[in-house]
């Protein structure tokens, strides 16, 4: 197969592979610690059996509890479950065009139409596995980089597939501008779902020999997609390793299918790093002070023993643990033969750095926010949780926006449209802007809405209604309002239709006057 000339050659593809690669080496004691202690079942960074068990050395599951419940206040909060967290606008430059009357339509009609697009875009959304996907998505999300891979099936009915992908195995590289443009995998697959997994896929002659012969054999493939700034694509390209063959290509056109987020970002550095990694100190220490709780609790239990011993005792064969006896030359002026020995360690202390350390490692992975009675919230708590979060994790949600969410919308939709279930939409900035509606995003909205409120009441009270009316557009307050609070626009009316409920009233009230002058019928003038 030929690849196109902007991606190079093959030798091309697997320097940059290599490069790519030899960046995560330096991530990888980081990224280790980092999920031993906060998802050690998903922690792919040390090479184990399957099976194995991953949590022999955790003695506290605060750090594990934390992280899950970031993860859904940050899911509930950015994507929630089988809600629309986004809709469609018409782009400024579309509204002006509708304003110059270069357009049949109005902009009403554009707004509504848009609507029910997103309404079919969410509908295929949260009927797949979207919402399971981006919960580990979050998780990894919260030590630093989540990345999901978003496939399209050839069911009807759920043509589109969320894979979260584990951070073990993927490098990435980024554009000039610091966004992640190139993605490469590396990972074994049977040789027989070779050509089920990627269509079109054509082996070499020993590969195909392989998948005949040797149909269970695990294969070392590497995939990329790269994206060619020329050509403003995405190019896939699939090479099984120790081969110069390249046996499977697709162009993905302006959507990859792979998305990663970064929750924050230093300079220099291409992963990304979450509250985890701050929190990752006091988790450590926190496992270590549990652990030495713990045998002092054991010793408590079972004791410590000191036992005279007529020899000479030597100090490198006594082991400190619970029940041991520990031989000494005479233990004390009545001299018994046995006799406990005092720890001396303080319980109560150890229970105060404890609940120091955990109530750190909570408040940074924003279990703080969440009553821990499950009691039944208002929408008003929910709103002022809302505006807390967004005040916490400051610039991350926006970078969030522009890495994750974007892209997610940008790939179903154009798999959506390839498929003909929806109508062609340019989310490019031209035509079509992304408006978020989750509850994060809407808690900026009720800032201003609030802003504004503050500042026409303050008119109303000092200058009077009048000087309200000619100061604001009130007319138009409730439009803002609506659009802001993320009001469908099937339930806003248009221009058109409240000027013709003010024509009507109008009209209503010129009638009622012409009836109130006119002589009551039977009435005698005098």
């Amino acid at each position: 197969m030929k690849l196109p000339p902007e991606l190079g050659s093959l030798q091309d593809l697997k320097r940059r592979e290599k490069q790519a690669f030899e960046h995560n080496t330096y991530w990888h004691d980081t990224l280790e610690d980092a999920y031993e202690y906060f998802l050690p079942n998903r922690n792919l960074f040390e090479t184990e059996a399957v099976g194995q068990k991953k949590m022999d050395r955790i003695f506290d599951s605060t750090a594990l509890e934390a992280i899950q419940q970031g993860a859904s206040k940050l899911q509930e909060n950015i994507a929630p479950i089988w809600s629309r967290w986004a809709t469609f606008e018409p782009s400024l430059r579309v509204t002006k065009l509708l304003e110059t009357g270069q357009f049949d339509v109005s902009e009403e009609d554009i707004r509504r139409n848009l609507e029910e697009q997103a309404e079919v875009v969410f509908d295929f959304i949260n009927r797949s596995n979207f919402a399971t996907q981006f919960y580990e998505h979050a998780l990894d999300l919260l030590i630093g980089t989540g990345t999901i891979r978003i496939d399209e099936d050839d069911s009807d009915d759920m043509p589109i597939v969320f894979h979260a992908i584990p951070q073990k195995g993927i490098a990435f590289e980024e554009s000039p501008y610091g966004n992640v443009e190139t993605h490469w995998r590396r990972f074994k697959v049977k040789a027989k779902d070779l050509e089920r997994k990627w269509k079109g896929f054509k082996p070499s002659p020993s590969m195909a020999s392989r998948i005949k012969n040797k149909p269970e054999e695990m294969v070392d493939v590497s995939e990329g997609v790269v994206y060619l700034p020329k050509a403003k694509t995405y190019y896939g390209c699939l090479w099984c390793n120790k081969e110069n063959h390249i046996s499977w290509m697709q162009d993905f056109g302006t959507s990859s299918p792979w998305v990663t987020g970064r929750y924050s970002k230093v300079a220099g550095e291409v992963r990304g790093r979450g509250p985890a990694l701050q929190a990752l100190p006091d988790v450590k220490s926190l496992n270590k002070a549990k652990e030495f709780t713990l045998q002092k609790a054991a010793i408590d239990l079972a004791g410590m023993y000191t036992a005279t011993d007529d020899g000479v005792t030597n100090p490198y064969n006594i082991s400190i643990s619970p029940g041991v006896v520990i031989p000494v030359g005479s233990n004390n002026s009545s001299n018994p033969s046995i006799q406990r020995l005092d720890t001396g360690a303080n319980l109560q202390l150890s229970q105060f750095v404890i609940n120091d350390l955990q109530m750190n490692i909570k408040k940074a992975l924003f279990n703080d926010l969440r009553d821990p009675s499950g009691a039944v919230r208002s929408a008003t708590e929910v709103a002022i949780e809302s505006r807390e979060l967004a005040k916490r994790i400051g610039s991350a949600f926006g970078r969030l926006q522009t890495e994750v969410l974007i892209p997610i919308i940008k790939r179903v939709v154009a798999i959506l449209t390839r498929r003909g279930l929806i109508q062609p939409l340019q989310l490019d900035g031209r035509d079509i802007d992304i408006k978020f509606t989750s509850p994060l995003a809407r808690s900026q909205d009720s800032e201003d809405i609030l802003n504004v409120q503050q500042a026409v009441q303050f008119v109303l009270q000092n200058a009077g209604p009048d000087e309200a009316k000619i100061g604001f557009k009130l007319e138009d307050f409730g439009t803002w309002v609506a659009e802001k609070a993320g009001v469908p626009a099937s339930l806003v009316r248009s221009d058109s239709e409240k000027q013709q409920i003010i024509q009507a009233g109008a009209e209503a009230q010129q009638a009622g006057m012409e009836a109130s002058s006119q002589p009551m019928q039977g009435q005698t003038q005098v």
